[in-house]
């Protein structure tokens, strides 16, 4: 159900559609391609339409933008995704919009059989004629065009280091309830404008587990969390109290041997955008400024996982 509100800034004529994130359609992207995240979790996320033509990393707050979707049995479809950051499909979190509801690629926790084959029936395909998918957004983000390849169905629980190396990444096979025990390709990956033209080229973010406890002020608000995994842009904070997307954060990392590691970064992402049920509350943050000691505790819990 959507509803309409006054946009700041301007007359009392014009209003902007403010909608539940699971009822977006294809026809409101179409007729707005950016969409701003207004608050609420779960069901009752919100996001408004917006007048803009491109995106930035710098953006102060949570965009999805229209993207273009193609199936491994050639078929395009529409929908959208997160593309301010595009390290992972944890931060994408790409979907595409069927007539009977959201076709989810990411998932904050485990994503049933029951789930999975209902998905599938949406687009009316078996997951061989799914998988892998190319997508592009249409909306351009610091004058790049963000697109890539999803090999599977991913969940929180498979952002682990990659053991096999990226070599394995092109033959892994795709997650469906016919194969609950495959193996999981670990995130969303850019690569070029059509599949086998070419060695694909591989800008993401590994994220490796820290499980390290974090304090962490944005204004008036003081929180604290546990870090569930970094990368070298960022991390995802386990946390009750989700701060904003706006203002920057100041974090301060207890690491094990006694040491502090202060930081500056910026809420990128709520895990309750598209969200599972039950799925742990936490923000993923994206840092502010270089820190050569960030780096170094990267590198360690990266040799430490191996």
């Amino acid at each position: 159900m959507s509803a309409l509100r006054v946009a700041p800034g301007f007359p009392l004529t014009n209003t902007v559609p403010v909608k539940r994130l699971i009822d977006l359609c294809v026809e409101d992207l179409e007729a707005s391609p950016v969409w701003r995240y207004e608050g609420g979790s779960g069901a009752q996320a919100t996001v408004a339409s917006t007048r803009r033509a491109s995106l930035s990393q710098t953006d102060d707050e949570i965009f999805l933008a229209a993207t273009e979707f193609e199936l491994f049995d050639s078929s395009r479809h529409f929908g959208f995704c997160f593309p301010a950051d595009d390290s992972g499909i944890d931060y994408l979190q790409p979907v595409i919009l069927s007539t009977t509801g959201h076709v989810n690629f990411w998932f904050d926790g485990p994503a049933s059989p029951a789930v999975l084959a209902s998905q599938w029936r949406a687009l009316g395909k078996e997951p061989r004629e799914i998988f892998p998918v190319l997508y592009r957004c249409l909306v351009p983000v610091d004058g790049r065009t963000i697109s890539g390849r999803i090999d599977g169905v991913v969940s929180s629980r498979d952002l682990m280091p990659d053991p096999l190396g990226s070599a394995a990444w092109a033959s892994a096979p795709a997650v469906s309830e016919e194969m609950p025990n495959a193996t999981r390709v670990p995130t969303a990956r850019p690569v070029q404008a059509r599949r086998d033209t070419g060695p694909v080229e591989k800008r993401t973010a590994h994220r490796h587990r820290a499980d390290v406890d974090v304090e962490f002020t944005q204004g008036d608000l003081h929180g604290s969390g546990v870090i569930r995994d970094v990368s070298r842009q960022g991390m995802f904070v386990r946390a009750t109290r989700i701060p904003g997307t706006g203002p920057k954060l100041r974090l301060k990392v207890n690491l094990p041997e006694g040491r502090t590691l202060h930081l500056m970064g910026r809420v990128v992402r709520d895990s309750a955008l598209p969200s599972t049920a039950g799925a742990p509350a936490g923000f993923g943050l994206r840092l502010a400024e270089d820190s050569p000691e960030y780096e170094d505790l990267v590198s360690r819990l990266r040799d430490k996982n191996k």
